[in-house]
C-alpha cells in the first residue's frame, strides 16, 4: 500500500501489507449518487501488528480548493480505535478491578471521540481510586488532598488531580466539551497515578528487593524464609531474616517484633515458638507455614 496508515503498537504512520480485502460498489438514483466501501485486513510492515481498515467515499464527498477545482475524499476509519499520540498503561490487569472497569470505559469513550464523557471518566477515576485507599469524605476537592496528606501522592502530584477534577466538573456540569489536547494531558496523570499507586510495586515483586514498611508485608517474608529443612531449629529473628533484614528500618523491625511475639502467643502465628534468653528473643521453627505468599 502506497498510502501510510496509524500503527497503534508503532505509535505513528507506517506502511501496511494488504492481508485481505473486499471492495464494494454502488449507485442511487439513476447512477446520480455513487458510492464506495471498502473493506481491508492490513498489517504493519514494521512490528506486523494487525488492523481493519475501511474506506468509504461518494459523490457527494468533495473540497473545494481556492481555485474552485474539486477533490473528491474518503472517510478513513482504522480498527480497533486508538488514542492518536496517546499510551494506555502497561499491565493494566494489576488494577483493582473497580478502578480497571472505569478506566478501560473512560479510554472506549477517548477513542470514540467522546470527549464530555473521557473527562467524566477520568474524574470518576479519582473517584475510585480514593474509595479504593477508603478515603473518605463526600468533597472530591478534601479527598485528592487526603492522597497527599496520607502519604499516597507528593504535593505536586495532588495538584495535578484537581485538574482532572475542574476539567470533568466543566464537562459534567456545564457540558462544556474539553480539547482533545487537554484529553491527552489528563491521560498521562491519570496513567502516572495508577502507576505509582497500583502497578509498579507488582511489577517489581519477586525481581527486585523493596523496603519493607508493614508488618503485613514483613510477615509475608517472614513466611516466605521459612521452609521445611528449618524444622526444629533455632534462630534470632536477624538470622531468620539474613540479608532480608536491610529491607527494614530498625525502629519498624521493633515493632515487627513485638507484634511477632504477641501473634505467636495469641497462636495466630503456629510455626514459630517463643525462646526467650537473657539477651535475645529466640524463636524455635515448630512446623512448615500452612502457605507461603507470593512476595
Amino acid at each position: 500500500m502506497d498510502t501510510k496508515y496509524y500503527c497503534r503498537n508503532c505509535k505513528g504512520l507506517r506502511h501496511h501489507t494488504i492481508i485481505a480485502e473486499k471492495k464494494t460498489r454502488g449507485a442511487e438514483d439513476y447512477d446520480y449518487f455513487q458510492w464506495s466501501d471498502d473493506y481491508f485486513i492490513i498489517e504493519c510492515k514494521g512490528c506486523e501488528t494487525i488492523s481493519f481498515l475501511r474506506i468509504y467515499g461518494n459523490t457527494e464527498m468533495v473540497e473545494h480548493d481556492d481555485e474552485g477545482n474539486i477533490d473528491y475524499v474518503n472517510k478513513i476509519t482504522l480498527y480497533p480505535n486508538y488514542i492518536e499520540n496517546g499510551r494506555e498503561v502497561d499491565n493494566f490487569y494489576y488494577l483493582p478491578r473497580e478502578i480497571n472497569t472505569i478506566y478501560e470505559e473512560t479510554l472506549s469513550a477517548f477513542k470514540a471521540d467522546a470527549f464530555i464523557l473521557t473527562a467524566g471518566g477520568f474524574r470518576a477515576i479519582i473517584e475510585a481510586t480514593c474509595n479504593h485507599l477508603k478515603i473518605r469524605k463526600d468533597d472530591l476537592s478534601k479527598r485528592i488532598d487526603l492522597l497527599h496528606g496520607k502519604g499516597y501522592l507528593s504535593l505536586n502530584e495532588s495538584k495535578r488531580l484537581h485538574s482532572i477534577r475542574f476539567l470533568g466538573n466543566d464537562a459534567l456540569h456545564e457540558m462544556e466539551t474539553p480539547k482533545k489536547e487537554q484529553l491527552l494531558i489528563l491521560l498521562e496523570i491519570v496513567n502516572h497515578l495508577l502507576e505509582n499507586l497500583f502497578i509498579h510495586d507488582r511489577k517489581i515483586a519477586n525481581k527486585i528487593d523493596t523496603l519493607i514498611d508493614s508488618y503485613e508485608d514483613f510477615s509475608k517474608l517472614l513466611r516466605n524464609k521459612i521452609s521445611k529443612e528449618l524444622l526444629g531449629k533455632e534462630f534470632n529473628l536477624f538470622e531468620m531474616l539474613g540479608k532480608s533484614k536491610r529491607l527494614m528500618k530498625a525502629n519498624d523491625v521493633k515493632e515487627f517484633e513485638s507484634q511477632l511475639i504477641t501473634d505467636i502467643e495469641n497462636e495466630k502465628i503456629q510455626f514459630l515458638a517463643v525462646i526467650k534468653n537473657d539477651t535475645e528473643t529466640i524463636y524455635k521453627v515448630v512446623k512448615a507455614p500452612d502457605f507461603i505468599f507470593d512476595f
